[in-house]
């Protein structure tokens, strides 16, 4: 038996509350840690990522589920790439200020970017939650 439905179960609960902290403290004002939260957030998002289809749907034990929930796992799996690159842009918008027309694209947008991500990237740890439970 694989342990990555275990790991993508715990990894779906800790990055959805880490995303909800670093929210916070956003909102409030901590951006040093709100930084470093998302970035180890969007790391953690592409090592599961890589790993999911480098190593669980070529190499390892490919799940099964019911042929009525390929387009959910469609949706899901396209929907979580839509904030996980969105990140990335914000974090190398951040992390390259003053250097190109595409960070100070991205800074100068970055609430407005975060405020929409963060909607989709909760809904799609919610679903890898669901995809645990139900989906077994």
């Amino acid at each position: 038996m694989s342990l990555f439905p275990i790991i993508s179960t715990i990894w779906a609960v800790v990055a959805l509350v880490l995303l909800i902290a670093a929210w916070r403290l956003a909102r409030v004002g901590r951006t040093g840690l709100h930084r470093n939260i998302m970035i180890l957030l969007t790391v953690g998002a592409w090592i599961f990522v890589t790993n999911y289809i480098f190593v669980q749907r070529y190499d390892g034990e490919l799940g099964s589920f019911p042929r009525e929930y390929v387009p959910w796992m469609a949706l899901h799996g396209s929907l979580g790439l839509v904030p996980l690159l969105g990140a990335t842009c914000l974090i190398v918008g951040r992390l390259t200020t003053g250097r190109s027309r595409f960070s100070a694209h991205f800074n100068r947008h970055h609430k407005a970017y975060g405020r929409v991500f963060i909607v989709v990237w909760s809904f799609t740890h919610l679903g890898g939650i669901y995809n645990a439970i139900f989906l077994r």
